[in-house]
């Protein structure tokens, strides 16, 4: 889930304080020198010069205690200085991942915070965008209620920010299955077609793409090219036309009949 990774870390470059009680003072270059220059996914440092290194899962991994450790030294190494390290899982899956790896002669142990844990009340209560759009991943009274307070915060925006931030909520809501739910109240919100809008039709394309690309996979499994090129360039009324037909299609190739 690429597009996760790419969408919570940019959130989380200005909620990382309110997520995990940490405030980060700058962002550091999160490739690590090596032959095969694995990249990390975020490094903050505090405003008293401590790192923080942060890696994000949508999923559970049982690489990660090493993967962790393997970072661990590497960051060491190259900025002379040990990491604090954080896991944040915001997977749909119960959380099964370890906080630490041991072994004869020591351990490791490094924080891990299941978004699940969180309270989204103070983050949906922030004046900051990318707190309200990451309250959808935590502990919340009222899931839906949440999605519709959210969209009436990003709806008060100046254009183009309110376009990204929403693109971002479509992304992060499908980790708790609830894209279309996001979809219908600002639908129901923006009293005119949100297909024809000039800021959210690009995005609310884009949000009906996920969800028919994933009814299609629930119905016929793994979607090949072919089928990736055609999704990519249909109107929006076209994808209403081919998800009517998911249920009713025999195979793939009578979806775009």
């Amino acid at each position: 889930m690429h597009h996760f990774d790419v969408v919570l870390k940019l959130l989380l470059r200005n909620s990382f304080a309110r997520v995990a009680g940490r405030p980060v003072a700058r962002w550091l270059e999160t490739e690590l020198p090596k032959v095969q220059k694995p990249s990390i996914d975020m490094l903050g440092e505090t405003a008293d010069a401590e790192l923080i290194h942060i890696e994000l899962q949508s999923g559970n991994d049982d690489e990660m205690p090493f993967r962790m450790l393997e970072y661990l030294g590497r960051i060491g190494k190259l900025h002379h200085r040990m990491p604090r390290q954080v896991l944040l899982y915001a997977g749909r899956e119960p959380l099964r991942m370890p906080r630490e790896i041991t072994w004869p002669d020591g351990s490791h142990r490094y924080q891990l915070i299941d978004m699940r844990d969180v309270d989204g009340e103070p983050l949906l209560a922030s004046p900051e965008p990318s707190d309200n759009v990451i309250a959808i991943l935590a502990r919340l009274k009222d899931s839906y209620a949440a999605v519709r307070r959210i969209v009436v915060n990003l709806s008060r925006l100046p254009g183009e920010k309110a376009s990204e931030y929403f693109q971002a909520l479509l992304i992060i809501a499908g980790l708790r299955g609830l894209e279309e739910a996001v979809q219908q109240e600002a639908q129901r919100m923006f009293t005119i077609d949100l297909s024809e809008n000039k800021v959210l039709g690009p995005v609310y394309l884009q949000g009906q793409l996920g969800l028919l690309r994933q009814q299609i996979e629930r119905r016929f499994g793994g979607l090949p090219e072919w089928v990736e090129d055609k999704l990519s360039q249909l109107s929006a009324e076209e994808v209403k036309a081919v998800g009517f037909r998911v249920l009713e299609a025999a195979s793939l190739e009578d979806l775009f009949r």
